[in-house]
C-alpha cells in the first residue's frame, strides 16, 4: 500500500494567521476593556473603609458615647473630646476634657492599625490619606465635619482629580497634568460629619460614579 503524507501549503498556513490576526485585533480590546480598572476598585475600597471605621467609631460607646438627649454638655458624635477608661486609645488623661479633632484622628487610624503622622498616613495597600480640615464642634446640629483626602495609587501618577487640585494636601502631583483630563483619575475627597454621615465631595464626580453599588468596576 502506498502511504499519503499531507501537510499544510505556505497559502494555507498564511491564511490561518490571517485568520488569527483578525481575530486578535478584535477579541483584544473587549478582552483589556473587560479588565478591572485598579482605580475604581481602590476608590470602593478606601470609601467603604471609611463607611465601615466611622460606624465602627460611631457605635463604641466606650469612645464616642451617646449624649445627644443630654442637658447639659449635650454632645452629636465625633464633637465628642472627652475619654473614658475603657477607650484604651483615648483614655485616663482625657476624661475630663480634650481635642475631639485629635480624638477622631487617633482612634481612626487605630482602626486601620497605623499611627498618625502630621495628619498624613499610607496605609499597607499603599494608598496615602490627608485629614484636612477637621472641625468637629461641640453642641453643633451635626458635631462639625472633617475632610480626608485619598490617593489611590499613592504616589503613582496621575496623582490627578477631576474636581480639585489636592497637591498642596499631598504635597505631589504636577497640577497642569491634570488639565484638560477626562479619565484616570486616582484622588478624591471625602467628608466625614460629626453625626456620622460620609460623602464623597459633589466635585469628584469620578469617585462618586465609582462607588457606585451598581458601578461596573470595568469602567
Amino acid at each position: 500500500m502506498k502511504r499519503s503524507n499531507s501537510a499544510f501549503t505556505l497559502t494555507e498556513l498564511l491564511i490561518a494567521l490571517g485568520v488569527i490576526a483578525i481575530l486578535c485585533a478584535i477579541l483584544l480590546p473587549v478582552i483589556f476593556n473587560l479588565m478591572p480598572n485598579q482605580n475604581t476598585i481602590m476608590a470602593k475600597r478606601a470609601y467603604y473603609t471609611i463607611q465601615s471605621v466611622v460606624s465602627e467609631l460611631l457605635n463604641d460607646n466606650s469612645c464616642y458615647p451617646d449624649k445627644t438627649s443630654a442637658v447639659i454638655n449635650s454632645r452629636v458624635g465625633f464633637d465628642d473630646g472627652f475619654g473614658s477608661p475603657n477607650c484604651t486609645k483615648w483614655g485616663d488623661a482625657y476624661i475630663n476634657g480634650g481635642d475631639a479633632n485629635v480624638k477622631f484622628k487617633t482612634l481612626f487610624c487605630d482602626k486601620l492599625g497605623i499611627d498618625i503622622d502630621d495628619s498624613k498616613f499610607t496605609t499597607s495597600d499603599g494608598m496615602d490619606w490627608v485629614f484636612n480640615g477637621v472641625n468637629f464642634i461641640a453642641n453643633g446640629t451635626d458635631g462639625g465635619r472633617a475632610y480626608l483626602l485619598v490617593d489611590v495609587n499613592g504616589k503613582d501618577s496621575p496623582n490627578c482629580s477631576n474636581g480639585h487640585s489636592y497637591a498642596s494636601e499631598f504635597g505631589s502631583g504636577d497640577d497642569a497634568s491634570c488639565t484638560g483630563r477626562t479619565s484616570g483619575f486616582d484622588r478624591f475627597r471625602v467628608e466625614i460629619k460629626g453625626d456620622g454621615r460620609v460623602s464623597i465631595s459633589s466635585t469628584d464626580t469620578w469617585a462618586k460614579e465609582a462607588v457606585r453599588v451598581d458601578k461596573n468596576i470595568t469602567e
